[in-house]
């Protein structure tokens, strides 16, 4: 039989598929509401981590996972516990602990459950594992499918930015006359702040129970999103006002954004774990972002 390497999504699917039927029964990885369950994370981790030292070794989990059929593949058991702690061991220490355990099962049950999109949510594990094993083919396992999908997003957000380009500026200008507030404060002060407080908060209480490596790699996927984000919409926009041949007075605007996202872009390159400074300077580049804006336009006269 032909040996193949198992992606870690097959090999989660399998080894939680071969857990809730043998520990948990009449439990299950997720909650009839369509949430990660924590108390049977925790459980798995247990029954795993064999000499009760609070770590998974990877002798420990070798010899669970030989318990396991993973399909009729013939399967090298040490690539599978390599793919597993490449996904888990994010300090590098051939350990996993319950904290990184938890954290990565709760982040890969999340997409699972988003993947197989089951109107009874504890059997998201069963139908993914359909999935990921080919037994079952989703639209989104499709190259060609997503890349029309993205496509077609795209193409719509350009069009609902030109229906409500006209208008949100009339707003915006109108706003800004009645609060005597000048227009750039309203559009890159006020909007912001009123559309991210919200988001801010509800991330910052979670965090807070969150240890130093989870909380870097959560700053890390922030980072890397507000990049491509920024850089992506700048290169629409750009995009629209090259082809109309429209008039431009943002080019301060515009290098203040490429030099935050340079910045941000290159910090979150370099590294996947993230001192307290780090915290602080990504705070500050907002405030540093305005003042270098005024100084291009008050002090240097750059249109």
């Amino acid at each position: 039989m032909e040996e193949n390497k198992l992606h870690i999504n097959q090999i989660l699917s399998k080894i939680l598929k071969h857990y809730e039927s043998k520990l948990l029964k009449e439990e299950s990885f997720v909650t009839d509401d369509g949430e990660p369950n924590t108390e049977s994370i925790k459980k798995i981790f247990r029954r795993i981590d064999i000499n009760n030292k609070n770590k998974i070794t990877r002798t420990e989990l070798e010899q669970q996972v030989r318990t396991i059929k993973f399909e009729e593949v013939k399967t090298n058991y040490e690539d599978v516990v390599k793919e597993f702690f490449n996904y888990f061991d994010t300090d590098g220490n051939n350990t996993i602990d319950e904290e990184n355990f938890v954290y990565g099962l709760d982040r890969w049950l999340r997409k699972a459950i988003l993947v197989a999109n089951c109107s009874d949510k504890t059997k998201s594990i069963d139908e993914y594992d359909k999935i990921v094993w080919g037994k079952k083919v989703i639209h989104g396992d499709s190259f060609l499918w997503a890349f029309v999908k993205c496509v077609f997003e795209i193409v719509l957000g350009i069009v609902i930015l030109t229906f409500i380009g006209g208008p949100l500026t009339t707003s915006i200008l109108q706003l800004s006359y009645t609060m005597r507030v000048p227009s750039f404060s309203i559009s890159f002060v006020i909007v912001p702040l009123a559309m991210n407080t919200r988001t801010a908060i509800e991330a910052l209480f979670p965090a807070g129970k969150k240890s130093e490596k989870t909380a870097s790699l959560t700053f890390s996927e922030i980072y890397g999103e507000v990049v491509m984000n920024n850089l992506s919409g700048l290169t629409i926009l750009l995009a629209i006002v090259y082809t109309k041949d429209l008039q431009w007075d943002f080019s301060a605007e515009v290098l203040i954004v490429l030099v935050v996202c340079a910045i941000v872009g290159i910090l979150g390159y370099s590294s996947t774990k993230y001192p307290f400074w780090t915290c602080i300077l990504a705070f500050l580049l907002y405030p540093i972002s305005l003042g270098l804006f005024i100084y291009d336009k008050l002090d240097l006269r750059w249109n």
